[in-house]
């Protein structure tokens, strides 16, 4: 989980839940609004055991992600920079995933 920083104070980490289903920051007070803070496509909002406020990316992306990469590995000549590239995107996308599972997202199920 990647944690978000607060907009009131750039502190990261210190905004979590409450118990009235809002966001505070420890550090500042302030109260971020959901809607205003962005994420960008492929990533989804969570909140960890402690209640910090993070993002992670979406798991059904990191697998299609790890897919392409292998094609690309498989497609790549021997001993080719194009092959260390796409392993390189494999294990990056194979991280991604490792953050969302261990944030709780289910593995998600292929469709057929």
């Amino acid at each position: 989980m990647i944690a978000i920083p607060c907009p009131g104070c750039t502190s990261v980490g210190s905004i979590r839940a409450t118990p009235d289903m809002q966001f505070r920051c420890l550090e500042c007070r302030h109260e971020p609004i959901a809607a205003n803070l962005q994420l960008d496509q492929g990533e989804i909002w969570v909140v960890d055991a402690s209640g910090i406020l993070g993002f992670v990316f979406d798991p059904a992306e990191s697998v299609r992600e790890m897919s392409a990469a292998l094609g690309e590995y498989l497609g790549a000549d021997a001993d080719s920079m194009g092959e260390l590239e796409a392993l390189r995107n494999f294990l990056d996308a194979t991280y991604r995933l490792q953050g969302a599972l261990k944030a709780g997202l289910p593995y998600p199920i292929a469709e057929t």
